[in-house]
């Protein structure tokens, strides 16, 4: 969910400028929500910027059936040892 905060996240610390009519815009917001101005903030990066899905490996299909089959069909020669 877009603005959750999940434990694992990792937060940095940022300072912006904006000017007194916008940041008192905020905090009535996030007084009215029951919300940090930070939590306000976030939101508003989140749905300008969209969220991105982080990525996952392993999630593909290769059109290959049985891989583990096929691995051990393969014939491995070690490289010669070199002195």
């Amino acid at each position: 969910m877009p603005g959750e905060v999940r434990y694992h996240d990792v937060m940095r610390r940022i300072m912006i400028q904006a000017n007194e009519e916008l940041l008192e815009r905020a905090r009535r917001r996030a007084a009215e929500r029951g919300v940090s101005i930070a939590q306000i903030v976030r939101e508003a990066l989140e749905k300008e910027l969209g969220s991105q899905p982080k990525p996952r490996l392993g999630v593909f299909r290769s059109g290959v059936g049985d891989l583990s089959r096929r691995a051990s069909e393969d014939e491995f020669e070690p490289d010669p040892w070199r002195s």
